[in-house]
């Protein structure tokens, strides 16, 4: 391979237990690191690694923005009448200059950071995965971050499983090399089955986190070995396999990994306290299973949310918000996520941010957590648990969803009368995940109608509905060549 020079960002020092400090991490420009040398010291890797986590937490195409502002838009959750790209978007409408720009950012910036991936991935292959003493994690974790990336584009740019075999035929290039060469499509089930290749070879080089993973966790980072939920850890990696099962409609081994997740001990619910008073915006040290440390993440979602001032791009809350927490409760029974994760006066979503982050925030950064974007959290693997089991074992599906909504103040499906249906899990997620991006790629499995604000029906037996177009670039690239 032709030698290069990479820019790339690595996190340096760690995450400090400071109380009352936003600065829980410093990230400073590495330079121009050439490539071959970057990788013959541990040192190295975990820079280069630490850039990787940095590129995608603090771009706004990525996991600091549009990741979760688009399927956010495009579910209805929030309208965004004003700003033209999401407005648009969550319109159908894909083919206008803001929605065409944001889908060439989104697809170039996350190909890059591919890119970056698989120069760590071909070093670690060369050196062999017992070189330094975390070797076999560093290439885990490099292995699990390529599978996640090109799992977040397949699930925006590829159909959806349900879909015709003609219409799953050309989904994404999965990208496996460090070079420019141009990648061939790869179908929708060879995307996840790549995928899953990735993942599960993530999981059989990462044991190490068995004992460096702590059921009882802080927020003190000694090196890269420590503070492991803002890594792609061993857990992450069981729990993303589960999410991905669970996005082709395998739920028999979405449940095997996600039970791997919930019997490993090492995750459990917040707190009635960490409601009553909220650390928004940042990774619970109970139920994160993985998240990135992100500042970037904070002031973009205060200023979309409408938390740092009026302006005609902030997002405004779907209508039925409010009772969509109400559903379900009772005059003793309040669900603690309504009052913690939202402004009811201002009818504002407070969830994402810290308040040290609001413009005039009369509350400072409590220190008991980590600043970030959640990408995985424990109620999603009792959701699926629940799902699985939901035909062949009715009780113990209930189980699993009443440990979830009980946990955020609700009464358990035998108190409230109710019963667990597919519509009920479907309901109990929105509420669980609103605002992290969730929800329409739930809408997307289950082919569910999408009702804009403007009162279309967006079809959900259309694939198109539920696929982001792949930028002209990409093929205009490949015509190049031809």
């Amino acid at each position: 391979m032709k030698k290069i020079y990479l820019n790339i960002l690595c996190l340096a020092g760690a995450l400090l237990l400071l109380s009352g400090c936003k600065e829980f991490l410093d990230v400073n420009p590495k330079g121009e690191v050439f490539d071959g040398d970057m990788f013959t010291s541990a040192e190295g890797y975990e820079d280069a690694l630490y850039g990787v986590y940095s590129e995608l937490a603090s771009d706004q195409y990525l996991y600091a923005g549009y990741f979760h502002w688009i399927p956010e838009a495009c579910s209805q959750n929030v309208t965004c009448l004003g700003d033209y790209k999401l407005g648009n978007m969550a319109l159908g409408d894909w083919y206008t200059i803001g929605p065409e720009s944001v889908r060439e950012s989104v697809w170039s910036d996350a190909y890059e950071v591919i890119n970056h991936i698989n120069n760590i991935i071909s070093h670690a292959e060369e050196g062999g995965f017992g070189e330094f003493e975390h070797s076999g994690l560093y290439a885990g974790e490099a292995y699990a971050l390529r599978a996640l990336v090109h799992f977040e584009l397949a699930r925006l740019f590829a159909a959806p499983f349900r879909a015709s075999d003609s219409e799953k035929a050309e989904a994404i290039p999965y990208v496996t090399k460090y070079s420019f060469d141009i990648t061939p499509f790869s179908s929708v089930d060879e995307t996840f089955d790549k995928i899953l290749t990735d993942l599960k070879k993530a999981e059989s080089l990462m044991a190490a986190d068995e004992s460096l993973l702590a059921a009882k966790k802080d927020n003190v980072a000694t090196g890269f070995t420590s503070c492991r939920i803002t890594h792609l850890n061993l857990y992450a990696v069981q729990a993303l396999i589960a999410r991905v099962y669970w996005t082709t409609g395998d739920l028999k081994n979405a449940a095997l990994y996600a039970g791997k997740v919930i019997e490993s001990g090492k995750f459990s619910f917040r707190s009635h306290g960490a409601f009553v008073q909220p650390d928004n915006g940042t990774l619970d040290l109970n139920e994160t299973i993985f998240g990135l440390y992100s500042e970037s993440y904070q002031t973009a979602n205060a200023t979309k949310y409408g938390l740092s001032g009026t302006s005609t791009t902030s997002f405004e809350l779907a209508d039925d918000w409010k009772n969509l927490y109400e559903n379900g409760s009772s005059s003793t029974r309040t669900d603690y996520r309504l009052n913690a994760w939202f402004d009811d006066g201002d009818g504002k979503l407070t969830k994402l941010v810290n308040s040290t982050f609001f413009e005039n925030g009369s509350s400072s950064y409590s220190g008991n957590s980590i600043l970030g974007v959640n990408v995985l959290r424990l109620p999603e693997m009792y959701f699926i648990m629940a799902e699985a089991n939901l035909d062949s074992d009715p009780s113990g599906a209930e189980k699993w969803f009443n440990a979830v909504i009980v946990s955020r103040g609700l009464d358990a499906l035998g108190v409230s009368g109710l019963t667990l249906t597919k519509d009920l899990l479907f309901q109990e997620r929105r509420k669980e995940y609103y605002g992290e991006g969730f929800t329409w790629h739930d809408m997307k499995r289950l082919g569910k109608d999408i009702t804009t604000t403007g009162g279309a029906v967006l079809s959900g037996s259309l694939t198109s509905t539920y696929v982001v177009p792949i930028p002209d670039s990409e093929y205009e690239g490949r015509n190049d060549l031809d």
